[in-house]
């Protein structure tokens, strides 16, 4: 029910809506000019609102600062740890104690309520003003009838739903982001940077398909996920059939666990697979495109990925045409940018700091 919506023909409809939120995102870097920027708060920003406005119809265009929508932001994020009390401490549900709690505890069942208050808020506004549209992701789960229920969701259920976009569709995306202006702003990778501004320059500024054609940008961006996947989690697979691993043979109903950091990093696939290196992408063997799975792959593979492919375009396109060459700041250390697994990957240090100059 939720795959008509993100594929590659209806995302494009997005285009114009992922192009805006991209420019305010290199207009926000550019207050870096002044001072350094946390480009780790502003990816966040840009993905998230990508996907309120891309899921249902929500605008925060008039938040230049983004303080309404990083305080959102913030909400869910914060909201993640009572998945571990209601497993951990299951009468606060029952009894619904949450926000009575002190700490960290009550905390988190408050920015809880407080996310789940705005999508209530959210989805009504969507379902009065937007719902007959039909390139918004939550219309068909909105008017369309539930292949496994049999019905339409209901309203609860909606904006279940609505929250399930916002948690999926963020994190993962802006992770990859962070992690490409990171690597593009370290000094040893100036030159990759400069040829990644050439190469969007050289193309007109709304054509997307000579921007997702470009080999070198894909090159970029196929490193970046290669580097730095956003799950580096094990994820478990049951062996419908028996599986060969060299001597072993592992029998049908086997669990087993899959990681890409490990095949990202293969020096037999990825020579040098610590440096990044997006020139190793333009000569891509079979074994290369094999091994990189940012996405995972078979059928539960991301369904939302064309939708994480043009907002990574659009957000190198607009960053690159900014005028802005981007430094990481000599105020951050280097274990602040070390991959932190919270499902989605984050920086340990929870920031980004960027200075930025014009381009000559």
């Amino acid at each position: 029910m939720s795959s008509p919506p993100y594929s590659l023909q209806s995302v494009a409809l997005l285009g114009p809506l992922i192009k805006g939120n991209a420019q305010r995102l290199a207009q926000r870097l550019k207050s870096g000019i002044t001072s350094p920027v946390d480009a780790y708060t502003l990816c966040g920003l840009f993905s998230f609102e990508v996907i309120c406005q891309a899921g249902f119809a929500k605008d925060f265009s008039n938040d230049t600062n983004g303080a309404a929508a990083h305080k959102l932001l913030q909400a869910m994020d914060g909201s993640a740890l009572t998945l571990l009390f209601d497993g951990a401490l299951p009468f606060v549900a029952r009894f619904d104690i949450g926000t009575k709690l002190p700490g960290v505890i009550g905390d988190s069942y408050r920015k809880r309520d407080y996310w789940r208050e705005k999508s209530y808020e959210m989805v009504d506004h969507f379902l009065e003003k937007s719902a007959d549209d039909e390139k918004y992701l939550l219309t068909p789960l909105a008017t369309g009838v539930d292949g496994y229920l049999g019905r339409k969701l209901t309203h609860e259920e909606l904006v279940e739903e609505a929250m399930g976009y916002m948690f999926a569709g963020s994190g993962t995306t802006s992770s990859t982001l962070t992690y490409l202006l990171y690597e593009l702003s370290k000094p040893e990778n100036a030159a990759i940077q400069e040829r990644l501004r050439a190469e969007v320059l050289a193309i007109p500024d709304d054509d997307i398909v000579a921007i997702r054609n470009n080999a070198y940008i894909n090159a970029v961006i196929k490193e970046a996920f290669r580097a730095h996947p956003t799950i580096i989690s094990t994820i478990p697979r049951l062996l419908t059939e028996p599986l060969t691993l060299g001597q072993y043979v592992l029998p049908s109903g086997t669990v087993i666990g899959m990681q890409n950091w490990l095949h990202h990093h293969d020096a037999s696939v990825f020579p040098e697979p610590e440096k990044f290196i997006p020139e190793r992408w333009l000569n891509e063997t079979s074994e290369m495109k094999s091994a990189l799975t940012p996405f995972s792959i078979g059928k539960r593979n991301c369904i939302g990925q064309n939708l994480a492919w043009q907002e990574l375009y659009w957000a190198v396109s607009e960053v690159m045409r900014s005028g802005s060459r981007f430094r990481v700041a000599e105020e951050m250390k280097d274990w602040e940018m070390e991959m932190e697994d919270r499902f989605n990957i984050a920086p340990r240090g929870r920031r980004l700091m960027l200075t930025v100059s014009p381009v000559d």
